[in-house]
């Protein structure tokens, strides 16, 4: 008797396990085939085998009526943030046209429609307001201008080329005036000593 040998029981296992497989994809196959032809058969009727049929037609309404109501829902939603936003948009005109004319140095737009609307601009109107204000009083601010008119004089009789002795002194007498001293040490410059 002679043995198989290893090359040959390798060669065998091969061809059997390629034919099983091939008979097995047929079979299945076929099992497949003849399966979805009876499903197709006992669906109309499965719900009811089950049990379930009513409750089926009961989800299938609250389904309606849930899709009915998110549709009338986002129509809604839509609509309202539309109006916001028209709003938004009225307003943002008016007061861009009011802080060109008025000088603001403020922009109304970046708003967004999620946010409160009225708070936003509302702040920006505040902030609008206290600039105006800051620049009345500091436009009538009395010690503030005259500071600013003595400086200018200040700055005039540094300009004028006088010799150094009378440019100090005067300088020193000007910025007096506002209280403001001009510590220059009088022997430094040989000024004379009063």
């Amino acid at each position: 008797m002679k043995p198989i040998r290893s090359n040959e029981l390798d060669f065998f296992n091969k061809i059997i396990e390629n034919k099983f497989y091939d008979k097995r994809q047929a079979l299945e196959t076929e099992i497949t085939s003849e399966a979805q032809k009876l499903a197709d058969k006992k669906s109309p009727t499965m719900a009811k085998q089950c049990g379930v049929d009513g409750d089926l037609k009961k989800l299938s309404e609250a389904d309606k009526k849930y899709k009915a109501f998110i549709l009338s829902k986002i129509s809604t939603e839509n609509k309202l943030l539309s109006d916001v936003r028209e709003q938004m948009s009225k307003i943002e005109s008016k007061l861009e046209r009011m802080s060109k004319a008025r000088g603001w140095s403020r922009s109304f737009d970046g708003y967004d429609a999620t946010q409160d609307g009225a708070e936003y601009f509302t702040e920006k109107l505040d902030n609008a307001c206290y600039d105006e204000a800051y620049k009345f009083v500091k436009a009538n601010h009395k010690v503030y201008n005259v500071l600013r008119d003595k400086k200018s004089a200040c700055e005039i009789i540094l300009h004028t080329g006088s010799d150094i002795n009378s440019t100090v002194s005067t300088l020193q007498k000007e910025m007096s005036t506002v209280n403001i001293d001009l510590p220059v040490p009088n022997h430094l410059l040989q000024l004379a000593v009063k």
